[in-house]
């Protein structure tokens, strides 16, 4: 299944290459919010798996990026950015990061240069991310240099190495795909040997209704910006995938928020608003399904959802 985003299970030996110089593993990007870890992760895999937006923990749950070359196959694991843990919903962000930290083969601190991270988060990733290495390798990826000129840039290349982590510093952008070549070998040098874990083309192990929800808030984040869509969550609760070429994919979901005037405002003048996130998410799944989509969105208050262990379980953020 070429470039499939449902999972299947691991490959076996005789998928896997032949080559004896295949380096596979786990690398996870961690960071503080808005670094640039999702848009990174979508330019090395070539597809949008991940939302991104101008605004903080765009991203929610641990994301699988799977990147494989003749070299062998990274899985890279985009997780929400370490921020302040105000109420249950950002604790399980903070937990998800941290597993991820602790599994991986390679850590990777994206810093963005565009604004460089202030001296009390400098210390707040200090406190995570030394403790957790236990000896792995660690590599800063200076993110967002297509922002910087060449002579503001090594100053600020010089102020993160003043930091004293143990780990290479290499400048990348995922925006505009700059120096993702010498980051991919480095951390394929850093990988152990073996074979591939997934199918070899594969990009991620999302299923595509797992997607179709990153797409949906995406555009929520896009269209609001502000308050609103932090206290905002989707819900796919249909999902009927076509029988036979030519038939639509048909979505239901719901938005939850947190107050009835959030949902004045993310309902808009007479459905303007919805109507926007909507066509928005369906023109982005079409071309992640290949066919037409009939996608519906309603949204539902539900007070508190960010401290309801039941809420979060059925919103998919919480184990069963």
């Amino acid at each position: 299944m070429p470039k499939n985003p449902v999972p299947s299970l691991p490959v076996g030996e005789e998928q896997a290459s032949n080559s004896a110089h295949s380096r596979s593993g786990f690398v996870s990007l961690v960071g503080l919010p808005n670094s640039g870890k999702s848009t990174l992760v979508n330019a090395i895999v070539g597809e949008k798996i991940a939302a991104t937006s101008p605004v903080a923990q765009t991203t929610r749950t641990l994301i699988q990026g799977i990147h494989t070359t003749t070299r062998g196959q990274i899985v890279f694991y985009d997780t929400p950015g370490f921020h302040r843990l105000s109420h249950a919903f950002n604790q399980l962000m903070g937990t998800v990061a941290r597993e991820a930290l602790l599994s991986a083969d390679v850590v990777v601190w994206v810093v963005s240069l565009d604004p460089l991270p202030g001296p009390q988060d400098v210390e707040k990733m200090r406190q995570i991310l030394l403790p957790a290495l236990g000896g792995r390798p660690l590599v800063i990826a200076a993110t967002k240099m297509d922002r910087a000129k060449p002579q503001g840039m090594i100053p600020r290349l010089l102020e993160i190495e003043k930091w004293g982590f143990p780990g290479e510093i290499i400048p990348v952008s995922g925006l505009k795909e700059k120096n993702l070549d010498r980051f991919l070998n480095l951390l394929f040098d850093l990988l152990p040997a073996g074979e591939p874990v997934f199918d070899r083309e594969w990009y991620t192990s999302q299923t595509v209704r797992q997607l179709a929800r990153e797409y949906i808030q995406e555009k929520i984040f896009l269209q609001l910006r502000e308050e609103v869509p932090h206290q905002a969550a989707v819900l796919i609760e249909e999902f009927e995938e076509p029988q036979s070429p030519g038939e639509i994919t048909r979505i239901t979901g719901s938005i939850f928020v947190e107050r009835l005037s959030q949902k004045g405002i993310l309902i808009g003048q007479k459905g303007e608003r919805i109507r926007e996130i909507s066509q928005a998410a369906r023109k982005d799944i079409e071309r992640l399904v290949g066919g037409k989509v009939f996608l519906r969105l309603d949204v539902r208050v539900s007070e508190g959802w960010r401290e309801n262990p039941g809420m979060l379980r059925e919103l998919g953020y919480m184990p069963e």
